[in-house]
């Protein structure tokens, strides 16, 4: 049987109900007795901290948990900090910015992240080394990328790709969520692959119209907060029925685990063949460029460095497969 795991961003640190929608994730899935894996940022985990929002803390000790960058979309992203600096520069830069994230976490929640994944669309190479000096096995949402979404490792750390998503304003029509859920499970049939990542959306964006970090969008900062308008109650409430079908329809299909047990998987690590290495420099160089144009990313942004930086470390790349 094929492993699944599903995945849910925790990140707004800023909108008044965020809290609230972040607490009613964990609990709609351990309800449906699914283990999720969710990825928080070190803001989030500070602001939950400072808010005495202990109950949400507490809410997601039975899932697989995740840091979700230092501070997301505050800048500098993280491809803003790494862009213009040398490997070994960008090395201490990352370690600098990403520790402070992991022990924001650590701090509410007694334990290490079991993995680190991306704000959005940003990233560099050096988060690796930062995470193998943290202790962070794996990396989820990885740019870095081989066919058919194949789990693979990296400069030493296991890269979890994201092969498929339904989004927030699919779960809030239920025409929508009900095509969006036949397609993802369609195409983990055609997936030939032990291991599948689903991200099935933002706790905030279920509850907001806009994302949170629209404010921060090409490189902005505000001088205060700046508050996005909710959806309405009844829509809030579809669309978490629809999230919570989806739940205990695929449990009875698949193994649904969180990243934890991902990483125990037995997973045996080889050199990548050639169509390997052609497909892993065009499609990740492709994701870095591309990632340039993710909305809070300040005008200008150049992935060349970074590129270059992760094609130099093309040498550790491993497929990983089950033994």
């Amino acid at each position: 049987m094929k492993a699944v795991s599903l995945f849910m961003d925790v990140e707004d640190p800023i909108n008044p109900l965020a809290d609230d929608a972040a607490l009613d994730f964990p609990r709609l899935f351990a309800d449906q007795g699914v283990r999720g894996s969710f990825c928080l940022t070190g803001e989030k985990c500070r602001t939950l901290k400072q808010r005495s929002r202990i109950d949400v803390a507490e809410a997601y000790k039975p899932h697989a948990l995740g840091l979700h960058t230092n501070r997301h979309s505050f800048h500098p992203t993280t491809m803003e900090l790494l862009a213009d600096l040398s490997f070994d520069e960008g090395c201490e830069a990352a370690y600098s910015e990403e520790r402070q994230g992991f022990e924001a976490f650590c701090d509410l929640f007694g334990r290490n992240p079991i993995f680190w994944g991306g704000g959005g669309n940003t990233w560099s190479p050096e988060i690796t080394d930062t995470l193998k000096r943290l202790g962070v096995p794996a990396y989820a949402y990885a740019m870095t990328e081989l066919p058919d979404h194949a789990v693979h490792e990296f400069n030493g750390v296991l890269a979890l790709p994201q092969a498929l998503s339904i989004s927030e304003t699919d779960w809030a029509d239920d025409r929508r969520a009900s095509e969006a859920v036949e397609r993802v499970l369609r195409s983990i049939e055609t997936i030939d692959q032990p291991w599948i990542g689903v991200f099935v959306g933002h706790p905030t964006k279920f509850r907001h119209n806009e994302y949170w970090d629209k404010p921060y969008y090409f490189g902005r900062t505000p001088a205060e907060p700046e508050f996005v308008q909710p959806v309405s109650d009844d829509v809030y409430k579809r669309s978490k029925y629809n999230l919570r079908e989806f739940l205990g329809r695929i449990k009875e299909i698949y193994r649904v685990i969180g990243v934890d047990d991902t990483v125990r998987m037995d997973w045996r690590f080889e050199t990548p063949s050639t169509e390997d290495f052609a497909h892993f420099e065009s499609r990740t160089s492709a994701s870095l460029r591309g990632a340039t144009g993710w909305p809070p990313h300040r005008l200008g942004l150049s992935a060349d460095k970074i590129v270059d930086k992760t094609m130099n470390l093309k040498h550790t790349l491993r497929r990983a497969t089950l033994s």
